[in-house]
């Protein structure tokens, strides 16, 4: 359990570290090398330790097929990302399925779909079965700007090497993950062309490593989750260090409108405070696709927006129902009203109160993190290992910064 207690006048600094969403597909991918990259910058977090274990015991009793069906890889959603890398060495994977973070409806349908349009096989008996019977289709449309699922198809196209013929991908998903994955797969030599319609052109290549060393880009999620809990604690100032700023131009857009006070001091590095905050305005915030406002930073920026004058509205527009953080903030006492799965209104500047509350998505834990900085003496979140599993150091991070937080046995 994780208990913290009311904190103002932070200060100091803090280097965003590598990030998650870049770091899984990366290391899934790296595993088929014979000569694996050395990725300079892996992030300590609980889910890539997650994944190499499932990858390890995977391969130590696989034999006729990659045997996926562990318990453990029900446990995180990127286990299928070994799905895809892995038919190219058995051309045959079995799996359960993937678990994750609960934001209600996130099922495989786009993910298997783009593995029939590349010609493999699904069966569903005791498992799932995946298994490669010819080769991938010249044009291939994704159901949706799914970041898992182009990340394993891009994959799997550049171990694939059972095609002789350019391949077009439509209605990509760009976020700055993608893109960097697609640069760690050019350096093996993979010939992929990204395009700003959310287009791709995948052309056949052979594996030749360019470069033996490769950096993960930083978690700017991250970035943006330290910028609002800065923006949001009393009376603090703090810089954000090594983040692409340029990832961040939506956030920076909303910000504005809140009137909340920052800079941008260079390329990799943001100073924000919260001196203004008696002043935040209302906002309209609506999450989209990259380059958009993303998905990930709603619930942080809905928790904010509690002190925000007037009346805030949220507009959810890719998962449903990832508003489950908005019960714990009521349990705070936060004005609010849900309005349907995907939109809510957050109702007046609020003194959070203490109360014990509890997480099942990560951005949610997050956004209560942020709640409890604010809350007015000591508040308690369960099934804190949430946030572990993708928040590097979390505990020793925040102290450094100030912030009264410890982990205590429940």
């Amino acid at each position: 359990m994780f208990q913290i207690s009311y904190s103002k006048w932070l200060r100091w600094e803090v280097n965003i570290w590598a990030s998650k969403n870049a770091s899984l597909p990366i290391v899934a991918a790296n595993f088929l090398l014979d000569e694996p990259v050395n990725l300079t910058n892996k992030p300590d977090i609980l889910d890539l330790q997650v994944l190499e274990e499932i990858f390890e015991e995977a391969k130590e009793k696989s034999k006729d097929f990659f045997d996926l069906t562990m318990e453990k890889a029900t446990k995180i959603r990127t286990s299928i990302l070994l799905i895809p890398y892995w038919l190219c060495k058995y051309w045959k994977v079995k799996f359960v399925w993937s678990g994750g973070c609960n934001i209600w409806k996130r099922p495989l349908d786009t993910f298997d779909d783009w593995l029939v349009k590349a010609w493999i096989k699904i069966t569903n008996e005791d498992y799932k079965t995946y298994e490669i019977v010819w080769k991938p289709k010249k044009n291939i449309m994704m159901q949706e700007f799914s970041v898992t699922a182009i990340e394993a198809l891009l994959t799997y196209l550049t171990f694939a090497n059972n095609f002789d013929y350019e391949i077009n991908i439509y209605q990509v998903a760009i976020e700055p993950h993608v893109r960097n994955l697609i640069k760690f797969l050019n350096n093996i030599w993979a010939d992929i062309t990204l395009n700003t319609d959310h287009t791709i052109v995948v052309r056949p290549s052979k594996i030749q490593i360019k470069e033996k060393n490769f950096t993960i880009i930083s978690d700017y999620v991250a970035a943006g989750t330290y910028f609002a809990i800065w923006a949001w604690a009393d009376d603090s100032e703090i810089t954000i260090k090594n983040v692409n700023v340029d990832d961040l131009s939506s956030m920076y857009s909303i910000a504005e409108r809140i009137w909340i006070d920052f800079k941008i001091l260079d390329k990799h590095t943001i100073k924000v405070n919260s001196f203004n905050k008696k002043n935040y305005k209302w906002i309209k915030l609506e999450t989209r696709i990259f380059p958009w406002f993303p998905t990930d930073l709603q619930s942080i920026f809905g928790t904010l927006l509690t002190q925000a004058n007037w009346i805030s509205k949220i507009f959810e527009t890719l998962f449903e129902w990832r508003f489950g953080y908005l019960n714990e903030l009521e349990n705070l006492w936060a004005k609010l009203e849900i309005l349907n799965p995907h939109q809510a209104l957050i109702i007046w500047p609020t003194k959070l109160r203490w109360n014990y509350v509890s997480s099942t998505d990560l951005r949610w834990g997050w956004a209560m993190v942020l709640a409890w900085i604010m809350a007015q003496w000591t508040t308690n979140i369960m099934n804190e290992k949430i946030i572990l599993r993708w928040y590097e150091n979390i505990v020793q991070n925040l102290q450094n910064i100030w912030v009264n937080i410890k982990q205590i046995d429940n």
